[in-house]
């Protein structure tokens, strides 16, 4: 993760993989346990673990804790944001179908809260609007990642896509979970792609001018996320069931040196 932020004060760059590591943690409590109700246990262990990190009179046991507790105090990270990453896969594990886009879309706002309002905390602010921005960015990249898994998660058993959506495109859940997409399935990830796009247009216009050189960490995530959009359209919508695309991490890497550069406008 050190790559994405070569560009940064070393503080500001292990306080981000301080936070990049405990997302991963919290995220390998839900892949690698098969039993829901263990994983939930753990999660609330979780938490009693990060109470912890925000007492000045206990210690967490967990050493990556213990590392991002100086990070805690120098940059303010408020423990409701903490919280709202374990909060995010509570709901993974027992919500079978989100039935909305805005029950989504608070779900990935929360599990994107590294990328969004905690990154942003540590890139410095000087307008709290930035904070909604931040708040755009954490959502916009988890939405990302949910569109270009659709056909990996079905293998799962897994499927993100809203119920009204797929009410509204006469797409039976069924189908897609067999992986079976035909021309209806098609309309609708085309449908999503179109409003995913308009997101990023919605993100950069809540950033106020004062904050866009300190955040351009964040403009670099978004601009990682739009070349996954515009990878997965120009690799045609059929083959999202098939595999995941990704974007390669020397051209990350590119895309960040880039926008620190230039800006990121999206295309």
């Amino acid at each position: 993760m050190a790559f994405r932020f070569p560009f940064l004060s070393s503080v500001q760059r292990h306080a981000l993989i301080a936070l990049y590591a405990l997302q991963q943690e919290l995220n390998d409590v839900v892949e690698d346990c098969s039993d829901a109700n263990v994983a939930l246990t753990t999660l609330r262990w979780w938490e009693r673990q990060l109470d912890k990190l925000y007492n000045s009179d206990s210690v967490p046991e967990h050493p990556l804790l213990q590392a991002l507790k100086p990070f805690i105090i120098r940059y303010s990270l408020p423990l409701a944001e903490i919280l709202a990453l374990p909060d995010a896969l509570r709901t993974q594990l027992t919500q079978a179908r989100f039935q909305d886009m805005e029950q989504l879309c608070h779900y990935s706002k929360q599990a994107g809260m590294v990328q969004g309002r905690l990154t942003s905390r540590v890139l410095g602010f000087s307008a709290e609007q930035t904070l909604e921005f931040a708040d755009k960015v954490g959502e916009i990249c988890q939405l990302v990642m949910i569109y270009s898994r659709i056909g990996a998660d079905t293998r799962l058993g897994k499927l993100y896509i809203p119920v009204e959506l797929l009410q509204q495109f006469n797409v039976p859940a069924h189908l897609v979970l067999n992986r079976h997409g035909g021309v209806e399935f098609t309309t609708l990830m085309n449908a999503w792609l179109a409003a995913l796009k308009q997101q990023f247009n919605s993100a950069l216009a809540l950033l106020p001018s004062a904050d866009n050189r300190r955040q351009r960490a964040s403009l670099a995530m978004l601009a990682v996320a739009r070349a996954q959009l515009n990878e997965i359209e120009q690799d045609g919508l059929q083959n999202i069931m098939q595999y995941q695309l990704v974007v390669p991490r020397p051209r990350q890497q590119r895309l960040f040196w880039k926008t620190w550069l230039c800006g990121f406008r999206p295309v």
